[in-house]
């Protein structure tokens, strides 16, 4: 199949029509057969003007030869006193459209006229081949009323053919004549050339920007294994999802909320840090019922929604607390008591930093507390804000996700000696070497940082939000925020303290902050005064260096990256 969708990127092809028949051919033909989807041509005509040609689909094979397939969605009338062809809509309006069979012949025609006209055609084909031409209308059971002398039974494709793709392709080479001695095959020389002249590859993107590309596809793969994995927690109510970073939790969490609203659940989606509850609020459909955010922007504006003495008898019952970690979910407890609030379905990410004081409000917004779903994803190996791991969930209802769907190979291998517990297994994605550069101190540091930025926004055809900077000690943040604003960059480009992604701008934050999400490039500093067998160290190195999808570049003194190689040997 070319090109070789996986499951979301056959759902960007327009016409649903032929989004069916791609599958039925990916599923119902032998590898013996090579098919071309949405193949287009520039010829000249008879009378040397340009002309613009297209197939839905070409199907060729070694040995029968080439078919072209026109496809049309809906159902199809056709007028003979006019000459005129119609399509009709779910909602029964009607649409003149070409005549599907013309178009059909005219591209069979078109094809073999560019065939031939290659300089290598006539050396590697020997003469004749078959090339024939079909129409297939995927919506439609019986083609009994299509019929006609100039559209023989074999040359129409109905719904019915779904069941028997293979044998009904096969019909129509043989009515095209592919068993006739006059043809000559095309064997697999034919079936290359026939590739290179309609689906030759060729790469316009600057190379690291044409690699991410490329990695991105093959990560959308894993990460729809991952959402098949979901479906086995069937109708479980409470489960807690757990695993390393990069195996898909934020990604499940989406994936589970939008399920559950589409359902008719009132659905509730929240994080612990503000960047990743903005992320989620700006990735869930705002057509469905998902409240998604990070659990205090959620209680602050409840709070705000309904005025009270709330907060003030939290701070009144609680003296000397917390705000953040005590008396505001106190104070939306109380809340509770007077103003019902609730959802069908709760869903936290990062569910490891939330405080053992959030879960009792959550709790009481569940609309039924033995039976409204309540899923948890973490990973205890980044508990950067939290020591505790009481969640309302039992042992027994935990789903462990063991595969890395973010990092490439590469990047897992530096990455996963910080990880502990559990299974955590590297992507199929093989990608670049990890860079370890030496750099002094924090100037030192600042100056290799903004070469590395420059080459990228430079020579590689990269945006500023591809491209985030993590300090990986936050204490040091300011540090180096401070020495990075001083190094200039090309074309207005500079460096922010900053979570959210803005023109010419490169993000710079704690790794802390930037937990939960992920980049296609991060560059790591702030790593000296780190010591990676000190826990919270190692927490704070495992979540830096677990954030970028596709090139990771380590910037520290030769004593820090040293200790970060030992690990891994």
């Amino acid at each position: 199949m070319i090109p070789e969708y996986g499951h979301r990127l056959l759902e960007s092809v327009v016409s649903k029509a032929e989004r069916k028949v791609y599958e039925k051919l990916r599923n119902g033909l032998s590898d013996s057969f090579t098919v071309l989807h949405s193949v287009s041509w520039i010829s000249h005509n008879s009378k040397d003007f340009a002309q613009d040609g297209e197939a839905d689909f070409l199907i060729a094979h070694p040995k029968l030869g080439i078919l072209i397939i026109e496809v049309k969605g809906g159902g199809i009338s056709f007028d003979a006193h006019t000459g005129s062809w119609f399509s009709t809509d779910r909602l029964g309006t009607k649409h003149l459209i070409k005549n599907p069979f013309s178009q059909a012949a005219n591209a069979k025609h078109q094809v073999l006229s560019a065939l031939r006209s290659h300089k290598d055609w006539s050396r590697i084909v020997l003469g004749h081949v078959c090339i024939g031409h079909a129409v297939w209308f995927p919506d439609i059971a019986d083609s009994a009323p299509i019929k006609a002398p100039d559209r023989p039974q074999e040359l129409i494709l109905t719904h019915e053919d779904f069941d028997f793709v293979e044998s009904s392709i096969l019909g129509a080479f043989s009515y095209s004549g592919s068993q006739s001695s006059a043809h000559h095959v095309l064997g697999n020389y034919g079936i290359e050339l026939i590739e290179s002249l309609f689906a030759r590859d060729f790469t316009v993107l600057p190379t690291s920007a044409a690699r991410i590309a490329d990695e991105e596809q093959q990560r959308i793969q894993l990460t729809e294994i991952q959402f098949r994995s979901l479906k086995l927690l069937g109708s479980r109510r409470r489960v807690g999802i757990t695993g390393g970073a990069g195996t898909g939790k934020t990604l499940l969490a989406l994936e589970k909320a939008h399920d559950l609203a589409k359902r008719g659940f009132k659905t509730l989606l929240l994080a612990y840090n503000r960047p990743l509850g903005d992320h989620l609020s700006n990735a869930i459909d705002k057509n469905l019922p998902i409240t998604a955010t990070s659990f205090h922007a959620f209680c602050t504006r409840l709070l705000k929604q309904h005025e009270g003495i709330y907060l003030d008898r939290a701070r009144k019952d609680f003296p000397n607390s917390d705000y953040w970690n005590v008396v505001l979910p106190a104070a939306i407890c109380y809340l509770l008591e007077y103003v019902k609030i609730q959802f069908d379905a709760i869903l936290v990410d990062e569910a490891q930093d939330f405080a053992e004081e959030f879960w009792f409000p959550l709790e009481l917004m569940l609309s039924d507390s033995e039976r409204s779903p309540l899923y948890l994803f973490y990973d205890s190996n980044q508990q950067l804000y939290r020591k505790t791991s009481a969640f309302p969930i039992n042992p027994e209802e935990e789903f462990e996700l063991t595969e890395n769907c973010r990092n490439t190979a590469a990047i897992h291998e530096v990455m996963s000696p910080l990880f502990s517990g559990g299974e955590l297994n590297p992507s199929s994605i093989p990608g670049v070497a990890v860079n370890w550069q030496f750099a002094s101190n924090t100037k030192e540091q600042s100056k290799a940082i903004r070469t590395l930025v420059d080459r990228y926004l430079s020579g590689e055809g990269l945006k500023s939000a591809d491209i985030v900077v993590l300090i990986a000690d936050r204490s040091r943040l300011k540090e180096y925020t401070d020495a990075l604003s001083k190094e200039n960059l090309p074309r207005g480009f500079r460096f922010l303290d900053t979570p959210t992604i803005l023109p010419n701008k490169i993000r710079v934050l704690s790794a802390a902050k930037f937990k939960g999400l992920e980049a296609p490039i991060v560059i790591v500093c702030g790593l000296d005064s780190l010591d990676p067998i000190i826990r919270d160290h190692r927490m704070n190195l495992y979540v830096a260096l677990s954030r970028p999808k596709n090139v990771l570049h380590i910037v520290g003194s030769e004593k820090a990256i040293n200790a970060l190689k030992s690990l891994s040997t």
